[in-house]
């Protein structure tokens, strides 16, 4: 992984979380950490300098023509959505790039490992939403009670490819389709994906689609589309919830059965402790116990410290069996 760069972005209120990403990956690589880049979204000079301080690479918006630079001024909040097909550029001299958003935090690099070995293959390295931590994998909204059977599909696809004024015979296709998670992905820089996720990028906000959404639906489209190859990786690679925690190895796990290590934590849909490291969510052990625990990288481990059991000693000998 020596030619190989990790890059996330954001502005300066996300800057913590950025920084909590860049401790974790240094703390959990077995070897010297790859590469860290970060897409300036708005930061402080302060917490640029600081970053460039510890080694990151950080980089604004291209100066590009083809780069939406009017979306961007009208909302400069969108960077990173806007900046996301455009890492190739932004980053030049690494041979794969691997995109980690600024609300996630590596709890075991094994998975990091995996979203380098998928995309060694030409692929998209990504998380599909959906499989067994999806209770309903399309919403879909029933007309007139869903006599008939007439309802409205109310994917993501769907509604942001319509936002995006795609074709009929598109929307038909996409909004079916499982959900490619951008808030984790691989990719080589020589992989055509990246052309790909520009041309629909630039057709999305042409037609007035969302710029928030807008690199997930290109990275869709490039996909299903154009039909480029994807590897679709497991769901610790990029884990969103439900929480659980072994107590004994101190680490979150994923919900259901064997329970394998977190790989990758991401606190999508976590707006409190997103921006409340005191904040806490409900994890529940793997004996059914539920504890307060903050999800933050750092936070986290301190609170576990506390709830995991002591070791047997000689001063403190395990408990006698009894008959």
């Amino acid at each position: 992984m020596d030619r190989t760069i990790i890059v996330s972005g954001g502005d300066a209120v996300y800057y913590p979380l950025i920084d909590e990403l860049r401790r974790s990956i240094v703390a959990a690589s077995p070897d010297p950490a790859p590469a860290f880049g970060v897409i300036d979204g708005g930061l402080t000079a302060d917490q640029a300098a600081a970053l460039i301080g510890v080694g990151a690479h950080v980089a604004r918006v291209p100066d590009d023509p083809d780069f939406p630079a009017a979306v961007f001024r009208r909302n400069a909040n969108v960077a990173v959505n806007l900046g996301k097909p455009w890492l190739d550029r932004m980053f030049p001299g690494f041979d794969t790039i691997l995109w980690l958003d600024a609300d996630t935090w590596v709890q075991d690099f094994a998975a990091v490992r995996l979203v380098h070995g998928a995309a060694q293959r030409g692929a998209l390295s990504v998380v599909q939403g959906g499989g067994r931590y999806w209770e309903r994998q399309i919403d879909i909204r029933w007309l007139f009670g869903g006599i008939g059977g007439l309802g409205q599909v109310r994917s993501f696809f769907f509604k942001n490819g319509r936002h995006a004024g795609l074709p009929l015979a598109v929307l038909r296709d996409l909004g079916t389709r499982s959900l490619l998670n951008a808030g984790v992905f691989g990719l080589r820089a020589d992989a055509p994906h990246w052309v790909a996720m520009r041309r629909w990028q630039r057709r999305i906000l042409d037609r007035g689609g969302k710029p928030f959404s807008s690199d997930q639906v290109a990275m869709g489209l490039a996909v299903y589309q154009d039909g480029l190859p994807v590897e679709l990786l497991p769901d610790g690679c990029n884990y969103i919830r439900p929480w659980r925690i072994d107590l004994a190895s101190g680490k979150l796990v994923e919900w259901f059965y064997p329970y394998p290590p977190v790989g990758i934590v991401h606190l999508a849909g976590q707006k409190e402790i997103r921006f409340d490291p005191t904040a806490t969510a409900e994890v529940t052990d793997l004996d059914g116990g539920h504890h307060a625990l903050s999800l933050r990288f750092g936070h986290f481990h301190r609170m576990v410290e506390a709830l995991r059991p002591m070791p047997a000693t000689a001063t403190n000998p395990p408990a006698a069996a009894t008959v």
